[in-house]
């Protein structure tokens, strides 16, 4: 039962770094996108209304943040928690234990308790109370939502950036 603790403590790990890398790649992506706007209009002069559009995919882009924060809101061991299985629940429980320093303030944040009953809680929160506080959270769809919104944005985002790239303005005279 050890390597499942394991697993499920290697698998928050995981999370933890994916959701750093996609929400820095978001902010990356933005300051690129205000970047090649700026480039477009001041350096190369181009005042196509086209290029206004690059506005539109930044803010698209920023709300992606939301789909990052909602897709990662409950980590997969706690998701483990609500298992019908009770092995797994009792590997999850002993994962969120072994995890507690590092799991809980950051849960206690993304599922917007009060700042000043954070610290207690995540001293104190037994398995119950864990299990009903995300209860409703950990069967939502965004485990399912997430992958796929990700993968239709990021080929929406490269081919409109090739048609940036490829675009011709009309030359007026």
């Amino acid at each position: 039962m050890s390597a499942r603790v394991d697993a499920l403590v290697a698998g928050y790990r995981r999370e933890v770094v994916h959701r750093w890398l996609l929400t820095w790649s978001g902010r990356l992506i933005s300051l690129f996108l205000a970047g090649l706007y700026i480039y477009l209009l001041m350096v190369l002069g181009r005042d196509d209304p086209f290029y206004i559009t690059l506005n539109l995919v930044a803010f698209v882009n920023g709300l992606s943040g939301f789909a990052i924060a909602l897709y990662y809101e409950v980590p997969g061991v706690v998701r483990a928690l609500h298992s019908p299985d009770p092995a797994l629940a009792d590997d999850a429980w002993e994962a969120v234990e072994r995890l507690r320093p590092e799991l809980m303030p950051r849960l206690l944040v993304d599922l917007n308790l009060p700042p000043d009953e954070r610290p207690a809680l995540a001293q104190t929160l037994d398995r119950a109370g864990v299990v009903r506080l995300t209860e409703a959270r950990a069967r939502d769809r965004w485990r399912t939502i997430g992958p796929i919104y990700f993968a239709v944005y990021i080929v929406a985002l490269a081919a409109y950036l090739w048609l940036v790239y490829s675009w011709t303005p009309e030359t007026i005279r």
